[in-house]
């Protein structure tokens, strides 16, 4: 009889630790993926000047992260034109927004299509910010929202 009171003694003062530890290690791994994930996007870009057609792959690593984008330029009455752009940033959390301020920049071409002079300067030069509101709409996808309207749906890369 002594060893079933001992027992539930036990287990009635162990459970409140085992529940601490349980939501310690939710909380913790929520945390990181919020800040590690890989996913890509594509992008279609329309004006009157001529359409610019993208992949976007976004790589968040805990504080840095990278976006790789590579497409083609065309404007209304001309030839296609390759562009590519590396940005290596840093970040943080700020609620369910990222802030990156961008660290090194490789745009190709050097002279940007006239669509591009449309784009927020995070993507052309260094130690600039944008803020995006990122949802987590399945364990694989995410909605990028720019200015509280959505810019982006990006898919988890493999």
């Amino acid at each position: 009889m002594k060893t079933m009171k001992l027992n539930s003694r036990l287990l009635i003062a162990g459970l409140p630790i085992i529940t601490a530890i349980a939501c310690a290690t939710y909380a913790a791994a929520s945390h990181w993926q919020q800040t590690h994930f890989s996913c890509d996007s594509q992008l279609t870009l329309v004006s009157a000047k001529g359409t610019e057609e993208m992949i976007i792959h976004f790589n968040f690593s805990g504080k840095s992260g990278r976006i790789e984008t590579r497409g083609k330029y065309v404007p209304k009455n001309g030839e296609a034109i390759t562009t590519s752009n590396k940005v290596d940033f840093t970040f943080w959390r700020d609620g369910d927004s990222l802030v990156m301020i961008s660290d090194e920049t490789n745009k190709l071409p050097k002279i940007a299509p006239p669509m591009l002079d449309e784009s927020p300067d995070f993507f052309s030069t260094r130690e600039r910010g944008l803020r995006l509101k990122v949802i987590q709409k399945s364990a694989g996808s995410y909605l990028f929202l720019y200015e509280d309207t959505p810019g982006l749906y990006c898919t988890a890369s493999q």
